[in-house]
This record gives C-alpha cells, structure tokens and sequence, in this order.
C-alpha cells in the first residue's frame, strides 16, 4: 500500500493496531519484495524526543521496548512516533517537512526483526494513541498548511497596498515603503522589526492592526531595511532597492550582520517579497 514515511513510497503491514499493540509495524515494498528504507517526516512539524544509540533488547518492557525513536508534534497538537530505527537524523527542536529524511529503519528495542514500528497521538502520550491506517498515505486531522500573508504601506500613496500571500512581489517601483505588516497562518508566531531610513531599528512587532504598535516602520518615512523571525524557522524574506535591484533573499533573523535583514542601511526598499521557505 502506498505509504508517505517511506522513502520508497510504498510499504506492507506486518503487524495491525490493537489494544496490545497500539501501533503498525511496517516494512518497505520494493519491486514487490520486503525491504528496509528511510524513515520521511508524515506531516510538517518539531521533533520534541528522540532516544539513539541503543542496540536490540529482546525482552525489554515499557518505554525501553521502542530502541531508538523520534517523536514529531504538528500543529494540529497530534504526535507521530517512529520506533525501532537504527539510525536517527534530527535533534530535539528541529523543524521537519513532510518527507524530509529522518532516520532509517532497524530492530533496536524488542524487535524480532528490521523494520518500522509507528504510532499516532492525538497528543504527546502513550494512552491517546489511534489506529493510524487511514493515515498512511494521508493528512492528518485537522492540518492545515502553514502561510504567510503581508501588506506594505506606501508612501507617496498614503495608503496600504492590498495584502498578498506567499512569495507575491509588492510594492511600486521607486515608491518607498513606509510600513510592513506580516502575518502567519495556521500555527507559529512571527517578531519582526524594521529601520529607518537615517535613523534606526525600531521596537519588535508581534501583531498586525492599524496601530503603531500592529506594524513596522514609521508612515511616511522610508523603511531601508527590516528582519523577521518566525517560531518555526521557515521565513525567508528580501528587498528591492529604490533604483536599484533585488538583494539577496535572507533566512536568518537579527540586525548584526547583512544576512540577518534585508536591506542597505541609507538605501530606500520599494518592494518585498516574503515567503515559507
């Protein structure tokens, strides 16, 4: 059946879900043989545990029993588990994609044999455990792909621009930005600051409304550059320069050095484009 945490994209169930067994073993299929593979991320999201470098344990009971796993919280509060791996290749905190590579299949704990065991949470514990069958190959309950939307005001319209989403040019060739709004959809907060043109970086914003507070900039005076941080790590973002040209997209998140914002202090930005990585 297909199956979207394996590399091969395709796996056969050696064990079912059971009030004992709480969980599928499953190995890959390919070329229509048992085979072992990577282990891929279902669904976006933070690995909140792993447990590496143990061998198998026939035998063993309890949380010992899994040998080394990863388990990844998504944003819909669900858990996914990844047991019996002989390798891990994420850390603790890490943010993962959907199929992202990380760990390969083994037989570490009590395991009669290579292969994967996984289990679905409705949140971090053993005991709100579900039958992930249906899972598979499919979304989880409740997901919703994560976005990004934003609005810059400008400045010789006196006006904001209508918002757009994800990766969307705005703004007006050699018409300055005075203000920029950001906002996130479905899961994670957004800090984000911007400086002044002949001036400085000003306070952190962490919201979007029509008070000094729910943007950054200064109406009327022109934004030469500005940074964003994101509780997922997944932004990137990059300015244009008043008669100038595009800079370099930037992922980082500071004010110290050029790839931590965008743009050139002194240098006028007359379009962004902001987008998840």
């Amino acid at each position: 059946m297909k199956c979207r945490i394996l590399k091969s994209g395709n796996c056969n169930i050696n064990q079912k879900y059971s009030n004992s067994h709480k969980g599928i073993d499953i190995v890959a299929l390919i070329n229509n043989r048992s085979s072992v593979d990577t282990v891929l991320a279902h669904t976006d999201g933070r690995v909140i545990d792993i447990k590496t470098g143990t061998k198998n344990k026939m035998g063993a009971t309890g949380i010992a029993s899994y040998g080394n796993y990863i388990q990844i919280e998504h944003d819909n509060g669900y858990t996914t588990f990844y047991a019996h791996l002989s390798e891990v290749y994420v850390k603790i905190g890490q943010i993962v994609k959907q199929g992202e590579e990380i760990g390969y299949m083994g037989d570490s704990g009590n395991a009669t044999g290579i292969h994967l065991h996984f289990e679905l949470r409705k949140n971090k514990t053993y005991e709100s455990n579900i039958n992930p069958i249906n899972y598979l190959n499919s979304d989880l309950p409740g997901i919703n792909k994560r976005s990004i939307s934003y609005r810059v005001y400008s400045n010789n319209s006196k006006k904001w621009l209508p918002t757009v989403k994800d990766g969307t040019t705005l703004g007006n060739i050699n018409n300055s930005i005075g203000g920029i709004q950001v906002r996130t959809i479905n899961g994670g907060s957004t800090k984000y600051r911007a400086h002044v043109k002949n001036g400085s970086w000003l306070p952190v914003v962490e919201k979007w409304d029509d008070t000094d507070e729910g943007y950054i900039g200064i109406k009327g005076r022109p934004i030469d550059a500005f940074t964003i941080w994101s509780e997922y790590g997944d932004i990137s973002y990059r300015a244009h320069i008043k008669n100038g040209k595009w800079l370099p997209w930037v992922y980082k998140y500071g004010i110290k050095n050029y790839d931590e914002y965008a743009g050139i202090y002194g240098k006028e930005i007359d379009q962004i484009q902001i987008k998840i990585k």
